[in-house]
């Protein structure tokens, strides 16, 4: 019933588009409608979706940014298609849908009850006292990821998934990477399965994997990047899907979920996949992590031989539900609902590392950027692998040329105002990341010359961002901070936008930055300079926030931004 409701909510939003008597435009041998709505930055309608047009003679149409252009049949008279008018009807894109709705159908077929409710198996189990030929350094020196790769090649946790915690900056890839290749080494035999969310996190894992193992053992599904073209299903720019008998000698394949269903139709034994891997597992809902184990079971067994390993951070961003009156339903992934069951929970003070490893080295941002998060979702758990700098963060600018501290919180009283489409902006906050962005341009962090690639600028609303990309050169990265998660660079400049404060149910709240994961993700992406623009005296009202800005103040990393203008800028 959620799936149902969540697919009526996105053919709502998607159906906002529709249009009524519109005039097909000539261009070329196509015909065009500009549809005002629609936008680069729709999440609901990409680029090549097809739509229907209400008109018998029109048997082709796709989408191009704010234009949908169509095709025709050639018997079709010209003049007469350009007199007509046509309606216009978008429809969501409900494949994912589809497969969570297989899952649902097959669930009784297969026994996954030691998945979905794991128990702790009391048979005894000693960690391995061998060290191995580990592939990366770092990890040689890293007890918590030793630890969590030999756990994972004796399958210590079997017939229990195995989780890695890892928080943000901590070598989570790494440690599936390494994972990965240690098996290859011990167990030329096996078979292994690698499933995200996102192509972006498939295609990493592909590249790295690409860098350590032979080409021909690895196998892409659906893939386009430049790199990985070779060993993907993709010939002549056309998806190729591998017959069994060709399929089956791939010793590691990499998917996402949804183009993992495509296996299903390969119908391989139970046992064929000996690891399945599950990564950015917190960003997806429970009943998509179930895809690869019910296309890769048969219903003739019970049993399975398959080692589990989910990664993910249970306080990063979870899965996006557009139907916000079941999000708190639907919107819950696997790795958050395991956390809470007994294999995952501390005894003791101490997890259980035969079922879980909490990754806590910190290897991309220096301890203050992270200090907040650490704090207040990490139980101060974490270690900061990056040296502390004794010397100014940024040169050539005034603000920053005796400070040594990371972070600084510009306070800006602006005002935010809604378009018509219901995202946000301010205008004075805009204004400030131009300052700031011309400012940094012309300065060095530590010795070296900033660079366009070195700066990444986050905003939570969709037109600030937009408005912000107007001012900045292509080379610097603009996003919403629900984008930019698995993302990291040197300077990050975060514009809150917020400038309201709003009542639900009794309580009052500051909207998108209410829910501490979001914030957790925005305040964990810069690795040298955390540079943020605000009014504290709306955002302190969650508790996140107050910590940060206290933090800033004990260390003197506070400033108006009429101050900035008039000492740094001249202004």
């Amino acid at each position: 019933m959620l799936l149902y409701l969540e697919q009526h909510e996105l053919q709502l939003i998607v159906g906002r588009h529709n249009l009524k008597n519109q005039k097909l435009e000539q261009v070329s041998d196509k015909f065009r409608i500009i549809v005002p709505t629609l936008d680069e930055d729709d999440r609901f309608i990409d680029i090549g979706d097809e739509l229907t047009i209400k008109s018998k003679d029109l048997n082709y149409s796709y989408i191009m940014q704010k234009e949908v252009y169509v095709a025709v049949s050639d018997e079709f008279p010209i003049s007469q298609l350009l007199e007509n008018k046509v309606d216009v009807f978008f429809h969501a894109v409900n494949w994912p849908l589809k497969c969570y709705h297989y899952v649902l159908d097959n669930m009784c077929h297969y026994n996954l009850e030691n998945l979905i409710n794991p128990k702790i198996n009391t048979d005894h189990y000693t960690s391995s006292k061998v060290d191995l030929d580990w592939v990366h350094k770092n990890v040689a020196n890293n007890e918590e990821q030793k630890t969590a790769v030999k756990n994972i090649l004796n399958s210590s946790s079997y017939p229990a998934p195995y989780i890695i915690f890892g928080p943000p900056g901590t070598g989570k890839t790494t440690t599936l990477v390494e994972a990965i290749c240690q098996i290859r080494k011990k167990y030329k035999s096996k078979n292994i399965l690698v499933c995200t969310s996102s192509n972006a996190a498939a295609d990493e894992i592909t590249r790295r994997l690409l860098h350590l193992l032979r080409h021909k053992d690895v196998f892409r599904i659906s893939d386009i990047d430049e790199q990985i073209y070779p060993i993907s299903n993709f010939i002549n720019d056309a998806v190729i899907y591998l017959p069994k008998e060709i399929f089956i000698w791939k010793k590691i394949v990499i998917s996402t979920f949804v183009s993992c269903m495509r296996l299903a139709n390969l119908k391989l034994q139970t046992n064929h996949f000996s690891y399945i891997f599950i990564d950015e597992a917190s960003q997806n809902i429970e009943i998509e992590s179930l895809i690869p184990f019910v296309i890769t079971k048969n219903r003739t067994e019970a049993t399975s031989h398959v080692q589990v390993v989910i990664a993910g951070d249970p306080y990063q961003l979870g899965p996006v539900i557009s139907c916000k009156k079941i999000e708190h339903l639907l919107g819950r992934s696997l790795l958050e609902r395991l956390m809470e069951c007994e294999p995952y929970q501390k005894v003791n003070n101490k997890y259980n590392s035969r079922y879980i490893t909490k990754l806590i080295f910190n290897y991309r941002s220096k301890e203050a950027i992270i200090y907040t998060s650490n704090k207040e979702f990490y139980e101060g758990d974490l270690l900061c692998f990056k040296k502390e700098n004794t010397h100014s963060i940024i040169s050539n600018w005034r603000t920053f040329s005796e400070k040594t501290f990371p972070v600084l919180f510009i306070k800006v009283n602006g005002e935010e105002i809604r378009t018509p489409n219901t995202s946000v902006y301010n205008e004075k906050e805009i204004a400030a990341v131009r300052v700031i962005v011309n400012k940094l341009m012309n300065s060095k962090i530590g010795s070296r010359e900033i660079k366009e690639e070195d700066i990444g600028i986050l905003t939570p609303f969709k037109q600030q961002k937009i408005m912000i990309e107007r001012y900045v050169t292509n080379n610097i990265t603009v996003g919403t901070i629900d984008t930019f998660q698995g993302q990291e660079r040197e300077i990050i400049i975060l514009s809150t936008v917020r400038s309201k404060v709003f009542e639900h149910n009794n309580k009052r709240h500051i909207g998108f930055w209410s829910n501490p994961k979001r914030f957790n993700v925005a305040m964990t992406r810069a690795k040298d300079l955390l540079i943020i623009i605000g009014n504290p005296h709306i955002l302190c009202l969650e508790k996140y926030w107050y910590t940060v800005w206290q933090y800033c103040e004990e260390n003197n990393a506070t400033i108006f931004l009429d101050k900035i203008l008039s000492e740094d800028f001249n202004i």
